[in-house]
């Protein structure tokens, strides 16, 4: 898995963990919703670099030996 986009999911969590921890206001409600948005990106790209990986792989194994399809 994509190591840099795991570390960047770590820290986004991070800081909403510590977000909800405190006392709910008007500013922490839209850093969540600003770090949510952040999550989402992130962990969509890293679903994505995943998939390209797994894709790479695949296609090597395929032209190692191709009557593995």
């Amino acid at each position: 898995m994509p190591s840099s986009t795991e570390i960047q999911i770590e820290e986004l969590c991070a800081r909403i963990r510590v977000l909800c921890s405190g006392p709910h206001s008007p500013e922490s409600e839209a850093e969540l919703r600003k770090l949510a948005r952040e999550l989402r990106v992130a962990i969509n790209e890293h679903v994505r670099l995943a998939n390209s990986a797994l894709k790479a792989k695949r296609s090597a194994i395929i032209q190692r030996d191709p009557d593995e399809k």
